[in-house]
């Protein structure tokens, strides 16, 4: 098993990069962008990336401004506005 593991991996490390360039851009990858990837494909945004706003629980959080209506250093929210 290990050295399938190994051989899978070599066989598709390109896939691999381009996964990891992938969540270190948009930090989480939807079923789209996995299908863009493993068609050799250049992964495309999330459906909700550029939005201006976005509401996030009971938390509403601009991009623009990286502000939320939440206090400071409290818990929530994408991972991108801390």
């Amino acid at each position: 098993n290990y050295r399938r593991a190994v051989h899978l991996l070599n066989e598709n490390i390109s896939k691999l990069h381009m996964m990891a360039e992938a969540l270190l851009k948009y930090e989480t990858l939807d079923s789209d962008q996995i299908r863009d990837i493993m068609e050799g494909k250049e992964p495309r945004p999330p459906q909700d990336w550029g939005d201006d706003a976005q509401v996030d629980g009971d938390v509403e959080v601009e991009e623009e401004s990286g502000s939320s209506s939440s206090e400071p250093g409290e818990i929530g929210g994408p991972a991108r506005l801390h």
